[in-house]
């Protein structure tokens, strides 16, 4: 039988590390070697630990002290000191800038808290090979994934990203019911300017008309109002 991959869990509340460690030891390949609540914690313990994959929670909620790591100071610490091990951050916050800064700092992977036990096991198991991994909860809310994966863009662009700045500047405008011509007024463009952008973002969402773009955007959240 292969040696088990090791995995230490830094994550602040308890009931969360008690559950993973109890649905890992389900896995006859996953051994949890150690946990810890606060990055600072962890960086003490990790000399004295053989670690493979360190599952990282990215906001320690539970941290009194302001001056604590946060996770990304943690895991480019993490790559820093100990380059041998491979970070997943497990997070709720799942939005795109959150992941790419993660990644960044040297995660090769994450896994939104939304995603279920058997994505997780999926995920170490294929980081512990080099192979960086997002679950599929949280990929489908990026554009171009792809692309990041593969190191060819350094930033992730999440489904909100959809339309330009100026676009989302005309389409909450649009949502508010503007005309043309107030639109044209208040961002100080042209009316020729703003049906450009009108016209684009209709082929964008592949919808028939103004009211369609709205109602697109609302489904979606992308509208503030």
């Amino acid at each position: 039988m292969s040696e088990r991959i090791k995995v230490f869990h830094l994550e602040d509340y308890k009931i969360m590390r008690d559950g993973i460690k109890f649905l890992l030891s389900q896995d006859s390949e996953i051994a949890v070697v150690g946990e810890a609540r606060k990055g600072e914690e962890l960086m003490d313990l990790l000399p004295q630990l053989d670690v493979d994959i360190l599952l990282l929670d990215i906001y320690l909620d539970g941290m009194e002290d302001s001056r604590s790591m946060d996770g990304f100071t943690v895991c480019e610490m993490v790559q820093q000191h100990f380059p041998e091990i491979k970070v997943i951050a497990h997070s709720v916050y799942a939005d795109a800038d959150r992941v790419a800064k993660i990644m960044n700092a040297g995660a090769m992977g994450f896994v939104s808290k939304k995603a279920g036990y058997e994505e997780l096991v999926m995920a170490i198991k294929m980081v512990h090979k080099d192979k960086k991994y997002i679950c599929k909860e949280t990929s489908k809310k990026l554009k171009n994934i792809n692309d990041f994966l593969e190191g060819i863009v350094d930033t992730l662009r999440g489904e909100k990203d959809f339309f330009s700045p100026r676009e989302k500047e005309v389409l909450e405008l649009l949502g508010t019911g503007y005309s043309t011509k107030n639109i044209a007024k208040e961002l100080f463009i042209t009316e020729k300017t703003v049906e450009t952008h009108r016209k684009n973002m209709v082929e964008k969402a592949k919808v028939k008309n103004t009211a369609e773009l709205v109602a697109f955007a609302s489904a979606r959240g992308f509208l503030k109002h």
